[in-house]
């Protein structure tokens, strides 16, 4: 191909200079063309399902919260929503606070090398089947504390 070089500078430096300008005769039309450009850059948005308003997803993650701070509060949306959840989750399970209960104790105990680490994943791991076990009805929540006092090593239990 034969162009001359001057006829190439021009065409590489021709959309520097292109601009689209828009005009506009409400407000109405002014979101449509948002929400219209919104759509060709395949933004996603969603409705809080705390405070029900619109939110722009950011990053590569689902989330069904917004990360906005409601008037009156001090944490965003997200991070209620999640407490929240959390309380209902435990007051819906009695395993969960027994779980956590003793999850801190022998993490405590991990802290001043008391357990080692690699124990203290064998029964984490044995701690959460319980749970579950707990938590499917498959066995008490006496049967699960009696078994969690059982772990702790070197530990009498009073009576």
């Amino acid at each position: 191909y034969k162009v001359e070089i001057k006829k190439l500078e021009a065409k590489l430096t021709f959309p520097r200079f292109l601009h689209v300008s828009y005009d506009f005769g409400s407000v109405a039309e002014i979101l449509e063309l948002e929400l219209t450009k919104m759509l060709e850059q395949n933004v996603h948005f969603r409705k809080c399902k705390r405070c029900k308003k619109y939110f722009i997803m950011k990053g590569n993650y689902d989330t069904n919260y917004c990360d906005r701070i409601a008037q009156g509060e001090t944490r965003n949306c997200q991070d209620i929503a999640a407490q929240e959840n959390y309380k209902r989750k435990i007051a819906d399970n009695a395993a969960i606070p027994i779980y956590s209960k003793y999850y801190k104790r022998y993490a405590a105990r991990v802290r001043v090398n008391q357990i080692k680490e690699s124990d203290f994943k064998q029964w984490k791991y044995k701690a959460m089947t319980k749970r579950d076990e707990c938590s499917d009805g498959k066995i008490t929540t006496d049967e699960y504390i009696q078994w969690m006092e059982e772990c702790f090593p070197n530990r009498t239990v009073a009576k």
